[in-house]
């Protein structure tokens, strides 16, 4: 039996996409829930082996939109201890060593960061070089996780 752990689009205290609101919601909502699961695994690691992160799709009065969810067996116990871990989230982008992927000065004129994924690990990258606290072992996270996004 698995459960899943519902995390959000992007870390709690962030602006992200609002469905209705902004222009081209799909493309932005895809691309913070991109982020954030890169931005989860190099802060806390991957999932244990049989654990998974997922999407989540849920459907509201003005469409559908997607968050990060983890899947995972509560009886197993590496699995449960990693929920458990990854279930405080982000507050910010930055406790993952991430910027922003999108900027909302207002909810109807995003400004895109990054255009994908592999722009916002490059850019990571970049950040968490020393002396960014706990950085090379995040580093290392996002290239074992993530080896065609991330240079050698």
């Amino acid at each position: 039996m698995f459960e899943t752990t519902i995390l959000g689009a992007c870390p709690a205290e962030e602006d992200t996409a609002q469905l209705g609101r902004a222009r081209d919601f799909d493309r932005l909502n895809r691309l913070e829930v991109d982020c954030y699961q890169a931005a989860l695994t190099a802060h806390y690691g991957p999932p244990s082996a049989g654990a998974s992160f997922i999407r989540h799709c849920s459907n509201h009065d003005f469409g559908r939109y997607t968050e990060l969810a983890l899947r995972f067996n509560p009886k197993n116990e590496a699995e449960a201890a990693y929920a458990a871990f990854v279930g405080e989230g982000l507050a910010r982008w930055f406790h993952g060593g991430f910027t922003p992927p999108v900027e909302y000065p207002d909810s109807a004129s995003p400004m895109i960061r990054h255009a994908d994924l592999a722009a916002a690990i490059r850019s990571a990258i970049s950040i968490m070089r020393p002396p960014f606290p706990e950085g090379e072992r995040m580093i290392t996270n996002l290239r074992a996780n993530y080896p065609d996004a991330v240079p050698a």
